[in-house]
């Protein structure tokens, strides 16, 4: 076998790998759930369970408050999406395609942004929603994730690849700024947008600790901070929680494939210049 056929061969099969080392956790994941207590916690491993049951999911539903959680992670997780795509965009259009004086910089300490941790700006964030009375609001949970920084490189990036003649003939036919922006730069940058989309929500679904800090009360909790909750209300049922971990995990996988094409097309289409 020649060098030209093994290379094909050695690239799928490391394909394959590292598509079974991102399945596997998910499969313990479902596997792990449809187990009683008592065949996760044993000396004698089993990857398979003995008697399927969905008894965990069951007990989810009706033992806890995880359609409460649900909805609460709808709403800060939807909320902040539209919300960081109404202020990414604008500062985006504006970063690639307004002369203004300072316009790196600025744009360069946005992006430092993503440089710092955000366990660094809980505390102040937490005295801030206090002096407002905000604690313990879905809104104090959401607000801190909107307009994500990557968000504004990625459609600045796809932003300045719109021809500029495109702009300047809507200028001669009278157009204003604002009707440039929303008429012609908004439905060309639908597919990074999708990708904006996306990470925004993810982002705020998955986001446990600033939930867990400034939300107390047990119904307003979010899925990720109720699925922690089921070590303290319920003891250590490893099953319980991997069951609630596989209810949480069904809303993005759907939201991945609903917006699958568009974030691929805006990943390809956004590029890397400078």
């Amino acid at each position: 076998m020649n060098k030209n056929h093994l290379k094909p061969i050695l690239f799928r099969t490391l394909e394959l790998f590292f598509i079974a080392v991102w399945a596997f956790p998910l499969l313990w994941m479902v596997i792990t759930s449809l187990k009683l207590e008592n065949e996760v916690i044993t000396k004698t491993f089993a990857f398979f369970p003995s008697n399927p049951t969905i008894a965990n999911y069951t007990k989810a539903f009706t033992s806890t408050y995880i359609l409460n959680w649900m909805v609460n992670s709808f709403i800060v997780s939807l909320t902040a999406m539209l919300l960081t795509l109404v202020v990414d965009a604008p500062i985006a259009y504006a970063f690639a395609k307004i002369q203004f004086k300072g316009r790196k910089i600025l744009f360069w300490a946005v992006m430092g942004g993503m440089m710092v941790p955000f366990q660094v700006l809980i505390v102040p964030l937490y005295l801030q929603f206090n002096s407002y009375n905000m604690v313990n609001t879905l809104a104090a949970a959401l607000l801190p994730r909107v307009a994500l920084p990557i968000g504004i490189f990625i459609l600045k990036q796809f932003y300045e690849g719109i021809p500029v003649d495109l702009e300047e003939a809507a200028f001669i036919d009278g157009a204003s700024r604002f009707r440039i922006f929303y008429k012609i730069i908004l439905p060309l940058g639908q597919s990074a947008m999708a990708t904006v989309i996306i990470l925004s929500f993810i982002n705020a679904w998955n986001d446990f600790l600033w939930p867990l800090i400034v939300i107390n009360d047990t119904i307003k909790y979010t899925i990720t901070v109720g699925i922690a909750n089921f070590q303290g209300t319920h003891g250590t049922q490893y099953s319980l929680i991997m069951a609630g971990a596989a209810i949480a995990s069904i809303p993005q996988i759907f939201f991945y494939i609903f917006f699958r094409k568009k974030i691929i097309a805006g990943i390809a289409t956004s590029g890397m210049k400078g």
